[in-house]
């Protein structure tokens, strides 16, 4: 749901690893990704992480930066 006539500073770029609002461990990531992934702003996509977890960023519709995980077993 977006919020009428509010714009959320956009401060993903200051950082090379970017910067999070929200980061959010789920369970069925693959499944979420493929359901969400045509209709909300991708910022980056599933991807595997050194440290053991699949991520995914989006940006959603009041310019939030939210990350959603899960744990690689």
């Amino acid at each position: 749901m977006r919020i009428a006539d509010y714009s959320k500073p956009d401060l993903y770029d200051r950082r090379s690893g970017g910067v999070w609002d929200a980061y959010l461990r789920t369970s069925g990531l693959k499944d979420f990704y493929d359901n969400v992934k045509d209709r909300v702003e991708i910022k980056r996509p599933l991807h595997r992480q050194a440290y053991g977890l699949s991520e995914f960023e989006v940006r959603d519709p009041n310019g939030y930066i939210l990350v959603f995980s899960e744990l690689i077993q």
